[in-house]
C-alpha cells in the first residue's frame, strides 16, 4: 500500500520531487495512445499529466463519470487507459511526494508534448471536444497570474471544482505549476469541510469555486481564516452577494470569465467594477449575439455564443448569451440575470429559471420559505412580464460537478412536476 499523500499539507511542484515516479508510473501502464484522467486528488491528476506527456499519451477529461459519459468515451477512443486515484494509491510511491523539498526536475518533463483535451459542460447540449497543448495551458495561466498579482505570491490553491473542468484545471493545476503558487490535494466539499481545510493549511490560501459553493458557505455559520483571495467563475455572482461574501470571509472576491473554447480571459472584482478586464494583449469583437476573442495563447480566434458590450477604459459589460435572451410582451431579460436575481433572494439556497412550453417563464426554487413570498420578492425586482408561472419548490436543481444546470434533467424534472396531480 502506498505512503499516500499528507491532505494537510500543501505539495509544491510534484514534479520537482519526482520526475522518477512520473517515468516509474508511466512505464507500468499499458500501450495505449490515450490517457483519461479521472484523478479528483489532484496530486495524483498533476501527476497523471506528467505521466502522459513522458509516455506520449493524450490526456483526455471527460465532463463527467457517468456510466453512459464514459462508455462513449472510450469506445470513441480504443485502447484508452483510465487513470484513477486508486490506481495511483494502489502503488508503493517514494516519499518525497510526502514532502515540499525541490530538487530541480522540472525542466526534465518534457511538458511541450502534452496534449489535453476538455469538454464543454453539456448543460446546453452534447458535450463538444477541445484539445489544448501545454504551451495554450502555461501562456493563458501567465496572462490570468499577471492581471491577478499572484505569480509571485506564496500561496495555496484550494479548489472546490474538479480538475477534470477547464476552471479547476486552470486555476488549481495549471496556475501552481507556472508560479510561486502552491498544488495542494484537497477538494473539500462542504462548507464545514471547506472552512477546515482552508484554515489549518501552512500558507495563506486562494480559494477557487462558484457561485452556488460561495452561497453555501455564506448560509454556514462560522469563522473564516486564512484567506488570501477568492475566486469565482461558471456563473455571473450578484454584486450584493459578493459583497457579503467578502465580509464574511474576510479575503477580496474575484470573478474569472472564461470558457472551454477559449480558457479563461477576463476578470472583475464585483465589489468594485462590473465591467470585465481581459488580460493583456485579449481583444474582444462584439457583435449583436456573438464575440469573437483573440489571445495571445489561442492558435485562432474563437467566437463564443456571448455577448458583450464596450464601457471604455478597456472593460466590457457582459449582457449573458444569445440563447438566454427572453422576450416577452416587447421586453427582454436573459435568463442568466434573472437566475443571478432569484439566487440573490434572501432564503433561497438554490433555483434557475426556465421557458415553459407556451413562451412564458417558470421558476424552480431550493428554499424553506413559501411560494407567495418568493413571488413577492421576485416581483419587486422584475417585471410583472418576467414572473415565474409556474414557481416550483423543489429538494434540488439538476446540476453537474461545476455547479451549471444540466438542460435535460431540468426538462425531465420540470415536466415530471408539472404532470403531477
Amino acid at each position: 500500500m502506498t505512503q499516500g499523500v499528507k491532505r494537510s499539507a500543501p505539495c509544491k511542484h510534484l514534479f520537482e520531487l519526482s520526475r522518477r515516479l512520473a517515468a516509474s508510473l508511466a512505464g507500468r501502464m499499458p500501450a495505449g495512445q490515450y490517457l483519461v484522467n479521472l484523478c479528483e486528488n489532484r496530486l495524483f491528476f498533476a501527476l497523471g499529466l506528467a505521466m502522459a506527456a513522458i509516455g506520449g499519451r493524450k490526456v483526455l477529461l471527460p465532463p463527467s463519470q457517468s456510466p453512459g459519459e464514459m462508455a462513449g468515451l472510450i469506445n470513441a477512443h480504443p485502447g484508452a487507459f483510465v487513470l484513477t486515484d486508486e490506481w495511483i494509491g494502489g502503488r508503493e510511491l517514494p516519499a518525497p511526494l510526502t514532502t515540499n523539498e525541490h530538487t530541480g526536475e522540472t525542466g526534465k518533463i518534457p511538458w511541450n508534448r502534452l496534449e489535453v483535451t476538455a469538454f464543454t459542460s453539456g448543460s446546453t447540449g452534447t458535450p463538444q471536444p477541445w484539445s489544448r497543448s501545454w504551451q495554450v495551458l502555461s501562456r493563458c495561466a501567465s496572462a490570468a497570474l499577471a492581471s491577478l498579482d499572484l505569480a509571485e505570491k506564496r500561496h495555496a490553491v484550494i479548489s472546490t471544482t474538479p480538475p477534470q473542468h477547464m476552471y479547476g484545471l486552470e486555476t488549481a493545476v495549471v496556475w501552481p505549476l507556472v508560479s510561486s503558487l502552491t498544488l495542494t490535494a484537497e477538494r473539500p466539499f462542504y462548507p464545514e469541510d471547506i472552512r477546515r481545510a482552508t484554515a489549518v493549511c501552512p500558507l495563506p490560501v486562494v480559494l477557487a469555486s462558484t457561485p452556488l459553493h460561495l452561497k453555501a458557505c455564506l448560509d454556514s455559520p462560522g469563522k473564516w481564516r486564512n484567506l488570501a483571495l477568492i475566486l469565482s467563475s461558471t456563473a455571473p455572482l450578484d454584486h450584493a452577494l459578493a459583497g457579503e461574501l467578502e465580509q464574511a470571509m474576510g479575503a477580496p472576491l474575484v470573478e474569472l470569465y472564461g470558457s472551454t473554447e477559449t480558457l479563461s480571459f477576463a476578470w472583475r472584482r464585483p465589489t468594485r467594477c462590473q465591467g470585465w478586464r481581459p488580460y493583456e494583449g485579449v481583444t474582444l469583437a462584439c457583435r449583436d449575439d456573438r464575440t469573437r476573442v483573440t489571445a495571445p495563447w489561442l492558435p485562432a480566434p474563437v467566437e463564443l455564443p456571448d455577448r458583450f458590450q464596450p464601457l471604455g477604459e478597456g472593460l466590457y459589460q457582459a449582457l449573458g448569451r444569445g440563447g438566454d435572451l427572453v422576450k416577452i410582451g416587447g421586453k427582454r431579460h436573459s435568463l442568466a440575470e434573472l437566475n443571478r436575481i432569484l439566487l440573490s433572494l434572501e432564503g433561497v439556497r438554490d433555483g434557475c429559471f426556465y421557458r415553459t412550453a407556451h413562451g412564458r417563464l417558470g421558476a424552480l426554487v431550493v428554499t424553506r420559505r413559501q411560494r407567495g413570498e418568493i413571488r413577492a420578492a421576485l416581483r419587486r425586482r422584475l417585471d410583472e412580464v418576467f414572473l415565474p408561472r409556474p414557481l416550483l419548490i423543489v429538494d434540488r436543481i439538476p446540476r453537474n460537478a461545476t455547479g451549471k444546470v444540466v438542460k435535460a434533467e431540468l426538462a425531465s424534472l420540470v415536466e415530471k412536476l408539472t404532470r403531477a396531480p
